[in-house]
């Protein structure tokens, strides 16, 4: 990660960077934890997506929609050349649905090892 900040990554996202360089001994951080949290990925993969109520469902469709608008134009362009925007929008809900299932496994222990 880069030591300037660009405008749109929001700076309490340093504070756990910092944080897990400081917990986790010598090397760096993503080399000690990708392979657990690659594991646990894989894993996931295997299953079923979790289950979400139609109005989660909703949100996340429109929190997609806002994270696009909240792109820079430049990205977005660049990124709509290859492709569709409802993919772009598909793929964006895939990643916020990763993210509830890693919440999820956090909080259920799948991810102890970490």
């Amino acid at each position: 990660m880069s030591d300037q900040p660009t405008p749109n990554e929001p700076d309490w996202l340093d504070e756990f960077e910092d944080l897990a360089n400081r917990e986790l001994s010598e090397g760096s951080s993503c080399e000690q934890v990708h392979p657990i949290v690659e594991r646990w990925y894989r894993d996931l993969l295997q299953t079923e997506p979790p289950e979400s109520r139609d109005s989660i469902m909703q949100a996340m469709a429109c929190l997609s929609t806002e994270i696009l608008y909240d792109l820079p134009q430049d990205m977005l362009d660049e990124v709509l050349k290859h492709v569709d925007e409802d993919i772009l929008a598909g793929w964006v809900e895939y990643v916020l649905m990763i993210g509830r299932a890693f919440e999820r496994g956090l909080k259920n222990g799948d991810l102890d090892d970490l």
